[in-house]
């Protein structure tokens, strides 16, 4: 190879090197961006609080919460409240009941439409339950499979 052309190549090839280097670091940052502007939800001595840019808000105005968990897209908190599973925006508002039964450790599917969470199921051992986050639709018992077909008991609803 020709000296000039050797001498080309390593100058593209370090140039190559500090772009990716540049865009690697590029990547950390709006990364590192993302997850501090990531709100975080918590519970403590009943009340569900949401942290977000250094501050921090009371969303519930109760003591009987607890399990806050915030949904894929970060919009909206499921929690336990008085025993039952609730959902609510995260500044608090259209707080609403959606489990049909009591229940315990709500979670979100990837998608953000349906929550899990468990709860007694037919056979009177703890089972997995599914439902919307609109407080419309009745639970779906996912475990134990020999609940599948069968209707748990209902709960009444708790309001306020």
């Amino acid at each position: 190879m020709h000296r000039t052309t050797i001498k080309h190549t390593l100058v593209l090839a370090g140039i190559a090197a500090a772009a990716a280097t540049f865009a690697g670091t590029t990547t950390a940052a709006a990364s590192t961006t993302t997850a501090a502007t990531t709100p975080t939800v918590y519970a403590s001595h009943g009340a569900i609080y949401l942290k977000h840019a250094g501050h921090t808000t009371r969303l519930t105005t109760d003591d009987v919460s607890r399990q806050p968990t915030l949904s894929p897209d970060h919009t909206q908190i499921a929690y336990v409240h008085n025993d039952t599973i609730w959902v609510m925006h995260t500044d608090g508002t259209d707080q609403h009941q959606i489990s049909d039964r009591t229940g315990t450790d709500p979670t979100w599917d990837p998608s953000g439409v349906r929550i899990t969470y468990t709860a007694t199921s037919c056979t009177g051992t703890p089972g997995t339950f599914r439902t919307g986050t609109d407080g419309t639709t009745p639970s779906e018992p996912l475990t134990p499979t020999a609940c599948a077909t069968q209707d748990a008991p209902l709960v009444g609803y708790i309001t306020g």
